[in-house]
C-alpha cells in the first residue's frame, strides 16, 4: 500500500467525518479496500461499495458484512465489471457512522510513514495493546482506539494481531474520542 495514499485517506475521512457527511469516496485500491473493511468490523463506518464517479444507489450501500456480498460470482452483485477502460475510474464509496449527532471516528492519522515504516513484532505488539510506549508509538489508552496492523496475512486490528500471533507493519491509528 502506498502510505503516501493512506495518509491522504487517514486525513479525508477524519475531514468528512467532521463535516458530518454521509457519504464519501476514495480512490479504489484493494489494500485500502480491505482497511475500510476492517474498519466496518470495527463499526468506524457503516458501508464500503465499490462504485464508479458517481455515488451508488441508497439500496447498494448494504450495512451487512457478508463474504457474499463481496463475491464476484454471485448473480445479483451490484458491482460492475472492472474493464481496463474504467478502471481508473473506479471510487471507494464510505458510508460514515454518527452517534448522537457526533461522528464516530474522530481521529485516523497514520504511523508508518514512507520515510519511517514501524514493522514490530508480536511481543512489541502485545505491549502496545497494553498501553505501553515502543520507540515513538504510543500504546492503546482511550476507550475504542485502536490500530490497524498490515501482516503476511492481511490488514488485521492490533489486538487480532496479538491473538493471531502475527507481527507486521503498523498503518494507522483511529479514535472515537
Amino acid at each position: 500500500m502506498s502510505l503516501v495514499l493512506l495518509a491522504h485517506a487517514c486525513s479525508h475521512l477524519q475531514n468528512a467525518s467532521a463535516a458530518r457527511l454521509g457519504l464519501t469516496s476514495l480512490p479504489s485500491t484493494s489494500q485500502l479496500f480491505n482497511l475500510l473493511l476492517c474498519l466496518q468490523r470495527s463499526g468506524y463506518v457503516s458501508s464500503v461499495t465499490i462504485g464508479g464517479p458517481t455515488p451508488p444507489p441508497p439500496s447498494s450501500l448494504s450495512p451487512i458484512l457478508s463474504a457474499s456480498h463481496f463475491d464476484p460470482n454471485r448473480p445479483s452483485n451490484p458491482r460492475p465489471l472492472i474493464t481496463q477502460e474504467n478502471v481508473a475510474s473506479r471510487r471507494l464509496w464510505v458510508g460514515l457512522k454518527y452517534f448522537r449527532n457526533e461522528p464516530v471516528l474522530r481521529k485516523m492519522h497514520v504511523v508508518s510513514k514512507p520515510t519511517r515504516r514501524v514493522w514490530m513484532p508480536v511481543h512489541k505488539l502485545e505491549e502496545l495493546s497494553r498501553g505501553d510506549k515502543k520507540g515513538y508509538v504510543k500504546g492503546l489508552r482511550a476507550v475504542g482506539e485502536s490500530m490497524y496492523v498490515t501482516t503476511d496475512r492481511g490488514i488485521m486490528e492490533l489486538r487480532e494481531c496479538v491473538a493471531r500471533k502475527l507481527g507486521g507493519m503498523i498503518l494507522c491509528r483511529v479514535n472515537s474520542i
